[in-house]
């Protein structure tokens, strides 16, 4: 006997030390970690307005536990720690129970620990610890919620755990719960109801009423509630009638066949007579099928509220928690998930609404386009094309140049389905992403912004509205046209000659472009990608895929579908630079992130680079300018002013346009509209084959634009020093002399101080006439020279007649 206490009493002790040990490795109980909840993170707008929650896999609902009501709390209770308000966090009872059941498994190799917790120990595990079977566990658990208790009230814990518990679907917490079974609140629970959910926490994929498996056969989720309901019949939390008619309705479903069919016609003749109302019958036959009246919800959607701009903003923050603070893929999905993060947008709510309003009315848009696709054709044993005709889709952007936020993303014309292509927006890591070629919306910032940064030209250079040609522009053509005929041609086939630089820009000139492209030397094709890649275009670095490059940089043609190109975002941040001194400022879609608490995680401050000068930039604002004027007058709707270009993509076989755009700016926003289709397939008139121009563009854009501007000041983009005005004559570029204005060639325009005209005109020159002598006439005969006759003089006073009187006539 001494032997067995002596070695019980040191047993005793070797494994209270090895427990102690095991328990002073248990991780500290932090309260506030115990009390938080997963919580989806939250999108806000630029005014601090909740616009979106990011989704999960995960949904709760929290609420307070008084607002849960007393028939969900019992049920819990009852199945799961029906003690919980007697014992001190572990309830040892159990616990040895549950230990002793343990050990004989072992022996008979049928182990099992589960239901030995309480409540307070499965919050410790599920928030704390691993979920794995061990003895180690389970000390530190039982440590832990021992501690806890010290430090939290009861409702605290019950409350946490039923916002928190796991129960079948997407359900998080009973709120998510009884959404997603019964479309009710927690607190419009039925005790019956009330006992599933609370039944679902031992196995909630077991357990899962609208799982194949639950749906072909009822028998195991109903004997769970049942034992639930038992529960509370013991623990006196129902009555032993209520208890008998909830297991009585549970039983509806177990039934055989023909018991079915006759409630059924039962049930239809009560029906019938009126003696029960549709919703009863309906309840009814619900619990004959299913055991209980499910009303399965879907408490979840994949669709956001404002799908183009929530996802690209979870984009942009996913890759900035990525870069700036080293998360994982894993760990940032699980922070913007159930981290409770408050990211903070730059949407202008009102006027993505009015945007997505104004694209959706096809009025604005007015152009269609032909859907071609294959069909197999079952008659004729062949696939056959198919056309049908559709309204064209649209994008548009609008962007505070100055600070880089994005107000404004429309990535398609409707919103009714998640997930489909933002044709607003373009990342590398974006499913979704866009990219098309953006016509001679490229020409400001691949030609005539690099060659007035470089010096190639001036608003002043001699330009030729002229086709390229082999022969007389051989080392020209070979350098700039390849293998191709006299090219380019302008939209509408027709040639002006001697141009002014403003008026090839103004009139979309596609001659001038390339041989402007052309003066930008040898290293041409470096230069143009160089200035796309600070703008924001997407160009491959393989150039060599590019060709010559001018079909890409001075058209704005031939790019890779969703490789290269751009979108309206792209060119809305771009064209920001001509009224930002010439500095491009990086579109941003968030200006910080920061957790529940309010701590800042992430501010999102953008980069900004000089791309050309204050001068220059000012000289394509105010030349972009005229063309709002003159082409698409209806893009300014106020008495702001607009600048910008207009750009149309075309198809290589039948030069029809695929892409219509339109990009520019105000003294406050840069935006830019596409209207196309995704195939891509020509646009068209509506209800006819004709050919549209990117002019149609201007009604959408101006509304939009016009809606953005109310309230601001009406003012103008400043002038910067440094600019001055001169004339020059279109042919030479040079001084104009007296003969350039009788020909009709001088034209006025800015320039960047210094690159004023030096030389005098040197086509138009004054030339003397070339008069020939006046010829001598034939020699004349000699006449005889015949004295004069003299006529005799008469002496004072002798008027002749003899009287001497004088008169009159002298």
């Amino acid at each position: 006997m001494i032997a067995i206490i002596v070695s019980t009493m040191v047993g005793g002790f070797y494994v209270a030390k090895i427990v102690l040990e095991i328990a002073e490795e248990a991780p500290e109980v932090s309260t506030s970690r115990f009390l938080s909840l997963n919580e989806p993170s939250i999108i806000m707008d630029n005014e601090g307005n909740q616009m979106d929650l990011i989704h999960t896999d995960e949904v709760r609902f929290p609420l307070a536990l008084s607002e849960m009501g007393d028939n969900i709390k019992d049920a819990f209770i009852s199945i799961e720690d029906e003690r919980f308000y007697k014992h001190k966090g572990v309830d040892y009872r159990r616990t040895i129970g549950v230990t002793v059941r343990d050990v004989v498994g072992q022996i008979t190799g049928n182990r099992d620990m589960q239901g030995g917790s309480t409540l307070t120990q499965q919050m410790i595990k599920n928030t704390f610890l691993s979920r794995e079977q061990k003895y180690e566990r389970k000390i530190k658990e039982i440590f832990m919620a021992l501690h806890a208790e010290k430090s939290l009230t009861k409702d605290q814990i019950l409350e946490t755990y039923l916002n928190s518990i796991f129960l079948g679907g997407r359900a998080n917490g009973v709120e998510a719960a009884a959404r997603q079974y019964f479309n009710k609140s927690a607190k419009d629970l039925s005790v019956v109801e009330a006992a599933y959910i609370a039944g679902t926490t031992q196995s909630p994929t077991r357990f899962y009423a609208f799982s194949e498996s639950s749906l072909a056969d009822p028998e195991k989720y109903i004997t769970r509630t049942k034992l639930v309901l038992n529960a509370m019949l013991d623990n006196e939390k129902i009555s032993k009638e209520d208890h008998k008619k909830y297991v009585d309705e549970l039983n509806l479903a177990l039934k055989t066949d023909e018991e079915k069919e006759q409630m059924v016609a039962e049930l239809d003749a009560k029906l019938a007579a009126q003696q029960i109302t549709a919703e009863e019958h309906s309840s009814t036959m619900n619990k004959l099928e299913r055991g209980l009246d499910f009303k399965q919800t879907s408490i979840v959607s994949d669709k956001y509220n404002y799908e183009y701009f929530t996802r690209p903003v979870i984009d942009q923050v996913t890759q900035d928690l990525k870069e700036q603070k080293g998360y994982t893929d894993e760990e940032v999905s699980e922070l913007l998930s159930y981290g409770g993060l408050i990211i903070h947008s730059t949407m202008d709510r009102d006027a993505q609404e009015f945007a997505q309003a104004t694209l959706a009315d096809f009025l604005n848009i007015n152009a269609e386009y032909m859907d071609k696709y294959e069909v197999f054709d079952r008659g004729k044993g062949q696939t056959v094309v198919k056309e049908d005709r559709k309204e064209a889709e649209a994008a548009f952007a609008a962007v505070d140049y100055r600070t880089g936020q994005v107000k404004v993303l429309i990535g398609g014309r409707s919103t009714e389905i998640p997930s489909t292509p933002n044709r607003a927006f373009y990342s590398p890591t974006f499913a979704l992403r866009y990219l098309r070629p953006v016509g001679s919306t490229t020409k400001p910032l691949t030609i005539y912004g690099p060659a007035l940064e470089t010096g190639a030209i001036t608003l002043g250079t001699s330009a030729v509205d002229k086709q390229i040609n082999k022969r007389a522009d051989a080392e020209m053509h070979k350098a700039v046209a390849g293998d191709r005929d006299d090219w380019p041609n302008n939209v509408n086939f027709k040639y002006t000659g001697y141009t002014s630089i403003r008026k090839a820009i103004v009139n979309s000139y596609n001659t001038v472009s390339a041989r402007t492209y052309y003066a930008l030397g040898a290293d041409r094709l470096n230069i143009s990608s160089s200035f796309a890649k600070k703008f924001g275009i997407k160009v491959t670095d393989d150039l060599t895929a590019l060709g010559k490059g001018t079909a890409t940089f001075a058209i704005g043609s031939n790019f890779q579908m969703n490789e290269d190109g751009g979108n309206p975002l792209i060119l809305a941040g771009a064209y920001g630079a001509f009224g930002n001194s010439g500095i491009v400022t990086e579109n941003v879609l968030y200006t910080k992130v920061t957790d529940s608490s309010g701590n800042l995680i992430l501010e999102n401050i953008p980069k900004s680079e000089q791309v050309i000068s204050a001068q220059n930039a000012y000289l394509l604002y105010d030349v972009m300018k005229d063309i709002v004027k003159n082409n698409v007058p209806r893009t300014r709707l106020t008495a702001m002013p607009i600048a910008g270009k207009t750009g149309t993509a075309t198809t290589n076989t039948e030069n029809l346009a695929t892409d219509l755009w339109f990009a520019g700016l105000s003294p406050y926003y840069s935006a830019s509209i596409w209207i196309g289709s995704d195939k891509p397939s020509p646009i068209l008139k509506p209800g006819s084959n004709a050919r549209v121009n990117s002019y149609i563009t201007q009604t959408a854009y101006g509304k939009i634009m016009q809606y953005l501007h109310e309230g601001h000041e009406v003012k103008d983009i400043s002038k910067p020093s440094g600019i001055t005005t001169a004339s020059f004559c279109m042919e030479s570029g040079g001084i104009p002399n007296e003969q350039c204005y009788i020909a009709g060639t001088v034209a006025t325009d800015l320039f960047v101080t210094g690159t004023t005209p030096k030389e005098v005109c040197d086509v138009h020159t004054y030339t003397p006439p070339v008069i020939d002598p006046i010829p001598e006439l034939p020699a004349q005969p000699t006449l005889p020279v015949i004295p004069p006759v003299i006529p005799p003089v008469t002496p004072p006073g002798n008027n002749g007649n003899g009287n001497g009187n004088g008169g009159g006539n002298n």
